[in-house]
């Protein structure tokens, strides 16, 4: 509690967290001589595994079109912060981002590039796909930003959060998207996990109390680095709850402004009940030796001190933590721009 109310920058992940962690597949185009469905099924095989959100989307994707999802997966192969590999159906198959096409020396075609580009200024995250060494499709994924994520950040900054930021693995254009719709400081993008732990580690020692909220196992390292770790309960992974200092069951950022407040809160109460409890036993304690304050009046202020402190303390029971204020523009900003998807806006 005493760390939470300390925080003076507050670092979000992107996807999960600041957006819904719902994403959906908005668009699949493929470049080469397979077909949508043929090129679909194979990859969503291959992510059948995948404890990703994009991951999981595509498998979803495909299990709503009824694809078949029992072909053999082989040589099956995580690549941390940038997709996957591995063996579907005799076919060699490379899921991600441009910079695990880099890493495997695939050439991306300037007309998958020009494609990908398109997408991602619409605010989609775009997934590159490899079959049989040769970049032959793209599929856009695009997600929701969460309806109280701008409440929350205007909470967070009344309460006297000075830089807000948030860290991404996804790409340069969606992250500026959703920082510029939430209002954010600043905010990074195309990062593996340890360049979200470099990131942590170097403002804490530039002297911040950093808050670091997430949910994927991407997240954990930094989760862990941070001076208070937050997980999104609802639809976080184990190890980023496991590693979390903070849990937000209902899975809503308010609940994270709620927290901070609280911790304040408290805080303020333990300092006022010190103080109150500890000027009681001096004033006592002169009183006594002056002579002033015998036993039946000494043992009344006592109590009553007593009695004092446990009534400030359950004030804590009825606690609630002060709303943003907004003008009637921006309150009607705020309702039109949370009913937006990240792609829609781009659009």
């Amino acid at each position: 509690m005493d760390n939470f109310s300390k925080v003076d920058m507050v670092v979000f992940d992107k996807t999960g967290t600041l957006t819904k962690g719902k994403p959906t597949v908005t668009d699949f185009k493929v470049f080469d001589d397979n077909s949508e469905e043929t090129l679909f099924t194979l990859v969503a095989n291959a992510e059948k595994l995948s404890e990703h959100h994009l991951g999981k989307t595509i498998v979803k994707e495909a299990e709503k079109k009824a694809l078949d999802l029992t072909y053999e997966v082989i040589n099956s192969e995580m690549i941390k912060g940038h997709g996957l590999k591995a063996t579907v159906d005799n076919h060699e198959l490379i899921v991600g981002n441009r910079k695990l096409m880099e890493q495997e020396n695939l050439t991306i075609p300037a007309e998958i590039e020009n494609y990908a580009m398109t997408r991602e200024k619409k605010g989609n995250t775009a997934i590159f796909i490899a079959q049989d060494h040769g970049v032959s499709g793209v599929i856009s994924i695009a997600d929701k930003i969460r309806e109280d994520a701008k409440q929350a950040v205007t909470t967070l900054r009344q309460q006297g959060v000075e830089q807000i930021i948030m860290l991404t693995g996804d790409n340069e254009h969606t992250a500026e998207i959703v920082a510029e719709e939430l209002g954010l400081d600043d905010y990074y993008a195309e990062l593996l996990p340890e360049d979200k732990v470099n990131y942590v580690k170097e403002w804490k020692d530039a002297g911040h109390h950093i808050a670091m909220a997430g949910d994927g196992i991407n997240d954990a390292p930094a989760i862990a680095s941070a001076d208070i770790g937050i997980a999104m309960g609802a639809g976080g992974t184990d190890i980023s709850m496991e590693t979390a200092d903070v849990v937000l069951m209902a899975d809503k950022l308010k609940q994270f402004t709620h927290a901070f407040s609280l911790s304040k809160a408290t805080i303020r109460n333990m300092k006022q009940n010190t103080i109150f409890a500890v000027a009681t036993v001096v004033f006592l304690l002169i009183g006594v030796l002056k002579g002033e304050v015998h036993l039946a009046s000494g043992m009344f202020i006592h109590e009553a001190s007593v009695l004092l402190v446990i009534l400030n303390g359950m004030r804590l029971l009825t606690f609630k933590e002060r709303q943003p204020t907004y003008s009637k523009k921006e309150a009607q900003d705020n309702l039109e721009s949370t009913q937006i998807d990240v792609w829609q806006k781009g659009a």
